[in-house]
């Protein structure tokens, strides 16, 4: 190869390379500046809180709405008007699980387990395998009520049913970790 040929392929390297360059700059910069969409913004969620709340003022017994309402109150960190909401969609229809489980967590993140407990106990009854209910009343029992053999009961509870869901995975190594500490080979007693 003359020294000619070779300078020809080192420039269409130098080339190919500053292209390559030049492209991912440009490729990133477009990634990093790219807007993402914007989440429901508080103000948007607090516009239909006061929607639900006029629909609620003259049909109050609308379940619906106050699920809704609940579930909007829970999100912007107002627990105690989810608990209000969940408490009379309970009062409407006691047979919802999943609003009962609503109501454990809202109760809980307001620091009162033992409601927390009585609200996730009685989804449980209602719908003996609803995995969420059993999930937190094991979280309940292991880090509010200090309760280690009962979070070991209903997390085994839970794994019987949940199969490998996401919760499953993250509650098999607490399970076992609940297990070494009480020194329990096996599953608990009642």
């Amino acid at each position: 190869m003359t020294k000619r040929g070779a300078f020809s392929w080192v420039a269409i390297f130098a080339a190919g390379f500053v292209a390559g360059v030049v492209f991912s700059a440009w490729k990133l910069e477009s990634l990093t500046t790219r807007q993402a969409p914007a989440p429901a913004r508080t103000d948007e969620r607090g516009q239909r809180i006061e929607g639900l709340e006029r629909m609620l003022a003259k049909t109050p017994d609308n379940i619906d709405a106050l699920i809704q309402l609940g579930n909007d109150y829970f999100d912007n960190g107002n627990y105690r008007k989810a608990v209000e909401a969940y408490e009379k969609a309970v009062r409407l229809k006691p047979d919802n699980p999943d609003v009962l489980s609503d109501l454990g967590v809202s109760y809980r993140r307001l620091g009162q387990p033992d409601k927390a407990v009585a609200a996730f106990q009685q989804a449980i009854k209602l719908d003996s395998s609803h995995g969420i209910a059993l999930f937190n009343l094991g979280i309940v029992y292991r880090d509010d009520l200090k309760d280690l053999p009962a979070a070991l009961k209903a997390w085994e509870t839970f794994l019987e049913k949940a199969g490998n869901s996401p919760h499953a995975v993250m509650v098999r190594p607490w399970v076992q970790q609940l297990k070494e500490k009480l020194g329990a080979g096996g599953a608990t007693g009642g």
